[in-house]
């Protein structure tokens, strides 16, 4: 269903297209009759080293601000505005047809940045770094349901990983056979919600704000749906909006024993019948 935009709104899209979205993510839309792109975005500058704002610009003249663009296939340049030196190329798709219209970007220069935060890649071991370095690629190629379905990869092996923690605290403290035995079984369990019951509970309180929902449960809740139910662009948009949580919380997440420990003693008191 092609989105009612006004010109605001419309260029408002296209400015975050060119900022943020993928490769081959389909805009359609209805209403708007503006035909020219934005004559400024925003970046980051590799040379400034900052986000600046950037500008149409021409190798071979001024650029006219109302110069039609809507026509199938066309490239754009923008210079930054700071330095005067960095340039992006894009490639695109726009088009209007029975008064609908489509945008897509087919191609850019310099590509979709892939790069991953340190912190965060300290924490994955290498088979999960290189999950996530596929998700990410994926994503930039507008492939949504491929890039989840990596990401939630990446949540289930460190739950798994979390469940390690928890089984060797359970076996140092001598904990009861029984419990021992269900957490073994919770780790090789293809249920995932099994693990969350066990592994939610040994996030450390700054990364599970009291009266929000957990991260970990909420980031598999979203990946999960998305994979059974929604389209290459709504898992896109799913993709996009759990990143940052994602990058947040397992770049700071580290399970130590003590916490297990502690857990375990909590758990242990809560299970032992109460003298009467």
């Amino acid at each position: 269903m092609p989105d009612q935009l006004t010109n605001e709104q419309l260029e408002a899209k296209l400015k975050e297209a060119f900022e943020f979205w993928p490769l081959y993510r389909v805009l359609h839309y209805t209403g708007a009759d503006r035909n020219c792109l934005p004559s400024e975005i925003s970046l980051f500058c590799s040379k400034c080293a900052h986000v600046q704002q950037w500008k149409r610009y021409s190798r071979y003249g001024a650029v006219n601000p109302e110069e039609n663009s809507r026509h199938g296939f066309d490239s754009a340049e923008y210079l930054c505005r700071n330095c005067g030196t960095r340039l992006h190329k894009y490639y695109f798709y726009w088009h209007m047809d029975n008064g609908i219209g489509e945008f897509l970007k087919i191609g850019q220069w310099p590509s979709i940045d892939e790069s991953i935060q340190t912190n965060l890649a300290g924490r994955l071991d290498a088979e999960d770094l290189d999950f996530y370095k596929k998700a990410l690629r994926l994503r930039n190629h507008g492939l949504g349901v491929a890039a989840l379905a990596y990401l939630r990869r990446v949540v289930e092996n460190r739950i798994n990983d979390i469940l390690d923690v928890l089984a060797e605290a359970a076996r140092e403290h001598d904990f009861a056979a029984e419990e021992l035995k269900t957490i073994e079984a919770t780790k090789v369990s293809h249920r995932f919600d099994d693990k969350i019951t066990y592994a939610a509970k040994l996030l450390p309180s700054h990364l599970r704000p009291k009266g929000q929902p957990n991260p970990i449960d909420k980031l598999h809740e979203l990946t999960s749906e998305g994979l059974h139910s929604k389209s290459e662009t709504e898992c896109l948009e799913i993709f996009d909006s759990v990143k940052n949580v994602f990058e947040y919380v397992f770049g700071k997440l580290t399970v130590q024993i003590d916490d297990a420990r502690e857990f375990l003693k909590s758990l242990q008191d809560m299970t032992q019948p109460k003298p009467k």
